[in-house]
């Protein structure tokens, strides 16, 4: 069988932590994928999908010493520790092409104090030196977990017990994914390496997006509405479900007008917090659906105060961003 090169060996890595940590959960801990490989984080990890995320470095790329110890090394210069950041230690077993059923939860925070800092020729560099034995006492074996263990340091206190086996979402064709990549594209463009996005692996409560201020634990969720119903020369209308919904003081909905008249996009979007919209239609009674109105001239248009030009909507979210506080 032929060798996996070390990026296979580390998309391995990231799958087997996924199905460790989705499956035993029941299916409430929703991974989500940073949309560029950057800044060191693999996935982000949210209990129901819209908890405060997890953002997680894994490590497959460790040898196993003759003493059976395993090793793993990280580049001082290209590591930041900061609150809800982890790193999952697994190493790769070359005889079944597999990675193994041992893993390590370890805070990025505690990195310093555990691991041995030194210089590496090969590398020219400097890095922390991780080592631990999957079976003796050592300064890693607190954070020493199994296959089956490794969810619950991803999940809310009180949610280990009380875990009900969830059914997976029955995913739909995604009618909104123009809408979606649009906002993404404009996030990009406006991007000053500060902001790193993830999707979710699988939708599963309304959230679309996921926006990290990079080396920090400060996040928001994103919900895209691209489909409206133009009603007259101005008034446009959006839906959301109900069901999808969960207003939280991390999460905005961001309202898309694709103009079919001018075959072209509104120039502006909405962005909207979820509280001051949960506010906004609290007076509604359908309940399967919030009606949104929206108008095209401003001057006529309730929610004026949250229109923003498309190349200013990274600038929004990154104040937004710096302006949370951490939850008490």
């Amino acid at each position: 069988m032929a060798r996996l090169v070390r990026a296979a060996i580390g998309w391995l890595g990231e799958l087997a932590v996924d199905e460790a940590v989705v499956i035993p959960s029941g299916g409430r801990l929703i991974p989500w994928t940073p949309l560029v490989d950057a800044h060191g984080v693999d996935r982000a990890y949210t209990w129901d999908g819209v908890n405060p995320p997890w953002f997680v470095q894994v490590k497959t790329s460790g040898f196993t010493d003759a003493e059976g110890r395993h090793r793993w090394d990280l580049r001082v210069g290209s590591f930041a520790a900061y609150d809800r950041f982890a790193l999952i230690l697994a190493l790769f077993d070359p005889g079944p092409n597999r990675i193994g059923d041992v893993f390590w939860h370890v805070d990025s925070t505690l990195v310093r104090k555990l691991a041995r800092r030194e210089y590496d020729s090969a590398l020219r560099t400097e890095v922390y030196r991780l080592d631990a034995s999957p079976t003796h006492q050592d300064r890693l074996s607190p954070y020493r977990r199994t296959r089956d263990q490794l969810w619950e340091g991803f999940a809310p206190q009180g949610a280990v017990r009380s875990a009900a086996k969830w059914t997976l979402p029955v995913l739909r064709v995604d009618q909104g994914g123009l809408s979606e990549f649009a906002l993404f594209t404009e996030l990009l463009r406006g991007n000053h390496k500060d902001l790193l996005l993830f999707r979710p692996a699988f939708d599963i409560k309304g959230r679309d997006l996921l926006v990290q201020l990079v080396g920090s634990w400060r996040a928001h969720f994103v919900q895209i509405k691209g489909t409206a119903t133009r009603l007259g020369n101005d008034r446009i209308r959006y839906h959301i479900r109900r069901k999808t919904f969960v207003p939280a003081d991390d999460f905005t909905c961001a309202f898309e007008f694709w103009d079919r008249r001018r075959t072209s996009r509104f120039a502006e979007c909405w962005l909207v917090p979820s509280l001051e919209l949960a506010a906004r239609t609290a007076h509604q009674r359908d309940t399967a659906y919030l009606t949104i109105d929206a108008h095209l001239n401003p001057l006529h248009d309730q929610w004026a105060e949250f229109r923003h030009p498309f190349e200013d909507l990274a600038e929004v979210l990154r104040r937004a961003l710096q302006s949370r506080r951490a939850a008490a």
